[in-house]
């Protein structure tokens, strides 16, 4: 009996080793992006920080800010969880410009005062991407208009 067992979680402890194997590493960062048409050049600042209108597209080390017209991507070092969910966002720049060294301060709560330890963070900025939210839609919106024309082409020669 003991030799079945032991022959059984050799059997699983291989198993399991063989199935973690070639297993790719997911992109992180602004690498998540390579391919996306609405990641645009990298910007040195985002002046008038202050002026911040909003924040989106939150993930655990990226996220979106609009300023005035402008959209940007920001990439924070490493990981900051509450960004992910962050609910309130505070720039802490120097000189009024958002630049890659300063922090943004996130929490996934309302209130200053939470009775979570850690929904507030403070995130190192690391690079800051130009954004165009728009880029995708112009690109889905002519797929659709020729998939749609190669449809009537299609039942005109039917």
């Amino acid at each position: 009996m003991r030799l079945s067992l032991s022959l059984f979680t050799a059997l699983i402890a291989v198993a399991g080793c063989a199935s973690t194997a070639d297993t790719e590493p997911k992109p992180k960062g602004v690498a998540k992006y390579a391919d996306d048409p609405r990641l645009g050049e990298e910007v040195d600042r985002i002046c008038f920080a202050s002026n911040i209108d909003s924040f989106g597209d939150n993930t655990r080390d990226t996220f979106t800010v609009r300023e005035g017209r402008d959209y940007y991507l920001i990439e924070i070092f490493g990981s900051c969880p509450p960004l992910q969910h962050a609910m309130t966002m505070r720039m802490d720049s120097t000189m009024n410009c958002l630049t890659a060294g300063d922090h943004v301060i996130v929490s996934d709560s309302l209130t200053s005062s939470s009775s979570t330890p850690f929904s507030k963070s403070r995130c190192l900025v690391k690079s800051i991407y130009k954004w165009d939210p728009k880029a995708g839609e112009a690109e889905d919106t002519s797929e659709t208009k020729s998939d749609e024309q190669a449809d009537e082409q299609a039942q005109g020669e039917s």
